[in-house]
This record gives C-alpha cells, sequence and structure tokens, in this order.
C-alpha cells in the first residue's frame, strides 16, 4: 500500500511548504497505524511543563527571596503586587519554572528562537528560560516598583557568555515560543563565590537569557520529510546544533551548510513520546527523510535523557 509523506520545507519566511510523495518503503499499512491528535500531542507537552513546576507562597507584603532547585534566586519586593494597578495584600501564591538543557526545552515545547534587529528568526543559546508568575484566589497579579530581581548562577550552563543579555517570551499563532529582545537591566556579577546572570524583570512571563547563535553563511532550505499521518498540528520538527547543549530551535529558517545538527522527529503515542533523530551534517539542498520504522517510544523521563545526551 502506498503511504503519503509530509515534507516540511525550511523557509526564510518561517513557513511551513507541505507537499506529498508516494513511498512504498513505510511497510505499515494504514490500518495498523491511527495518527495522534493535536489535541493529544499538546497535552503531553503541558504535562511536561507542569512536572517542572515549583511553588511557594509568601506575604505581599514581605515579598519574597526564593530559591529555586538549581539554586538560581528571585526576589519579589515587599509592597510591589498589584491586581488592576491596585496594591496588593495577603498571601500570594507563586509559580516558577525553570529550563536549561535541550531535554526539557523539547519536552515542554519551551524552544530558543528569537526575533532579531530586522525581525527575522535565529536561533539562541540560553542561560536559563524562566516562566514565573504570582496569583491570588486564581487572578494573575502584576509587577510595581521597578520589577524583580533574578540571579542565575552562570556554572549551570558553563560558565558566563560574552553577548548574553534579556529576552521575553510569547507564543505565536503556531504555538512557537517567540523571544524578543529587551533593554531592561541586564550584568554579570557576583553572589558570594558565585558568578551570576543579574536581570530585573519587567512583567511576569517567560524570561531567558540569551545570545543569538549568529550561524555562518552560506545557508540552504531544508527540506525533511516525515511518515504518513503526521502534520505541524501532531508533531513537530526541532534542530539541535551538534555540541550545544543549552540551545534547541524548531524548524524557521535556512540552515548552515557545513555545520552539524541533530534533526529530531518529535510526536505522541498512547501518553509516551515518538521520537526519531538524524544527526547530519548540512549540504546545499539538504533532504532528511523519516521514516514509521525509524521511531522509537519514550517516557517523558526517557525522552529528556536521551536529548541531555546528544553530542
Amino acid at each position: 500500500m502506498k503511504n503519503l509523506k509530509h515534507t516540511f520545507t525550511l523557509l526564510v519566511a518561517a513557513l511551513f511548504l507541505f507537499t506529498s510523495c508516494s513511498k512504498d518503503d513505510d511497510g505499515i499499512g494504514e490500518n495498523q497505524f491511527t495518527p495522534p491528535t493535536a489535541a493529544a500531542f499538546k497535552a503531553l507537552q503541558v504535562q511536561a511543563f507542569n512536572n517542572l513546576k515549583q511553588n511557594a507562597t509568601f506575604d505581599a507584603a514581605t515579598g519574597i527571596v526564593f530559591t529555586s532547585e538549581k539554586g538560581v534566586t528571585l526576589t519579589i519586593f515587599g509592597g510591589c503586587l498589584t491586581f488592576n494597578e491596585s496594591p496588593v495584600s495577603g498571601l500570594v501564591h507563586l509559580e516558577y519554572v525553570e529550563i536549561f538543557e535541550k531535554g526539557n526545552m523539547l519536552a515542554t515545547n519551551a524552544t530558543t528562537v528569537a526575533l532579531d534587529a530586522n525581525n527575522e528568526k535565529q536561533s539562541l543559546t540560553s542561560g536559563g528560560e524562566f516562566y514565573i508568575k504570582a496569583f491570588q484566589n486564581g487572578e494573575d497579579l502584576s509587577l510595581g516598583c521597578g520589577g524583580m530581581l533574578l540571579e542565575v548562577p552562570t556554572s549551570i550552563t558553563g560558565g558566563a557568555k560574552p553577548e548574553m543579555g534579556p529576552f521575553a517570551g510569547t507564543i505565536d499563532q503556531e504555538d512557537n515560543l517567540i523571544w524578543l529582545p529587551q533593554s531592561s537591566e541586564f550584568w554579570v556579577g557576583q553572589q558570594g563565590d558565585l558568578e551570576v546572570y543579574n536581570a530585573f524583570i519587567e512583567n511576569f512571563g517567560w524570561f531567558n537569557c540569551d545570545k543569538f547563535n549568529n550561524d555562518p553563511d552560506p545557508k540552504t532550505q531544508i527540506q525533511i520529510s516525515v511518515p504518513q499521518g503526521f502534520n505541524e498540528n501532531n508533531s513537530k520538527i526541532l534542530i539541535a546544533r551538534v555540541g550545544n547543549s543549552n540551545s534547541l530551535a524548531f524548524l524557521y529558517g535556512k540552515l548552515s551548510i557545513g555545520l552539524q545538527f541533530h534533526i529530531i522527529f518529535l510526536s505522541e503515542h498512547e501518553g509516551n513520546f515518538r521520537y526519531a533523530i538524524q544527526t547530519i551534517t548540512v549540504v546545499n539542498g539538504q533532504q532528511v527523510i523519516f521514516t514509521l520504522e525509524d521511531t522509537s517510544i519514550a517516557s517523558l523521563e526517557e525522552i529528556t535523557q536521551i536529548i541531555n545526551a546528544l553530542p
């Protein structure tokens, strides 16, 4: 039986172009495989994100100095929380997520792609991705007093890197996390014996310590074919540059010829992840083909370890 493969084509405009081609190499009939729903794939990544949440409760009047599992310090100053522009009093709940390695980036769909000064998508290297919010009685709160202070040990991501700076994140229409450079205060300093990235953050939500990768020219488009039944809604193509543990991009633009990348196909299967990985050295007109037989099934813990272990 002939199966179709949908082809993802990497474009400068960062749009997916889907074409089809007939192939007989899948070896699995349509009646033997039911592709996952978009909702199941999304729910799997949401659960991975929820598993990373750290929580605390504090008095709005006194604020909080919160130390995370990785040793990051978050300071929310007393008397600086508002709701509908009015000061907040009483107990407040803090929700905090930190992501440093590409395994958790993949599992939670928290990739590192930003818009540069030319409004073009570029990949980033992260010194830490963070999602922070405070709420009271189920209502999200806002920050006053110039924001909150985040202190991130540089040792978590291999030491301070030149050109690291502050980025804020938003979710686009394709459910991708897009980062935007910020002009807020950011510097490298000391916290006792630790070297830390310091950032004043003006708003709750997504924040990232980042630098642009500035991958060299020349670049080329890349075509990626995935098995029948998979598309941009129930699967994802992710790109990890070989040698960079703190960067993971979705399919967004051209890749540099001559550089090595791990091309990762990701989807869902009965509450677990379906995945496949091909490592390539990019050539002009690069093509990558994933078949169903190429894929494996992994739990959340397993896929995180597998992706983190990639060189």
